[in-house]
Parts: C-alpha cells; structure tokens; sequence
C-alpha cells in the first residue's frame, strides 16, 4: 500500500480561482475540488471538507474495528451487528486500497 499524506487536512481557498483546495498540514496541495458542471459553491465547500476529514474519519474507523474486533461474536450488548462492523471493514479496505478479497474478512 502507498503510504498517503499525513493529517489532518484543511480546506483553504484558490487564491487564483477561488475553488475549495484541500492542503496537507504542511501546507502542500491534496487536492481541488472541481466543478465542471453546475455545482454551487456550498456544495463545492462541503465535497471539500469531506475530503478534508478523510484521515480523521479513516482513523476513527480503524479506531471502532479495532476496539471491537475481540466482539466478532459478542458485541457486549452494543447497538451494532456484524454487518455493520462488515460495513466499517470495507470502507477501511476501500480507503487503503485493499481489494476484498485481499482483506482477510
């Protein structure tokens, strides 16, 4: 696996085109979100601060499987199934470039 930019991101504007950019936490570019169809600015903003809280969200999820990777069988009476632990699994997988196959669940 390619090892990604470090977080946390943050959004901050094109000073030349006024478009969301997303910058690493030294300040080197992520991303630009694009619109090249009709897209309003708030949405623009909110594409970019989703992809701005991707290393905190993939943290947090790596996060919960792991605290409750020892329930497979018991979720100690927790509000979640296996499928959403299943569903947790894949979008780490997705976001690591893991094929499903290769991901040993």
């Amino acid at each position: 696996m390619t090892k990604r930019s470090e977080g946390p991101w943050v959004v901050a504007e094109d000073v030349f085109n006024g478009r969301p950019e997303i910058r690493d936490r030294d300040g080197r570019l992520i991303a630009v979100v694009m619109a090249h169809y009709p897209m309003s600015a708030t949405t623009q903003s909110a594409n970019a601060r989703l992809i701005a809280a991707a290393p905190e969200l993939l943290e947090a999820l790596k996060w919960l499987n792991a605290e409750f990777e020892c329930r497979d069988d018991d979720f100690g009476g927790t509000l979640f199934t296996r499928n959403d632990f299943e569903r947790v699994r894949k979008a780490i997988a997705k976001a690591e470039g893991v094929k499903e196959a290769d991901h040993g669940r």
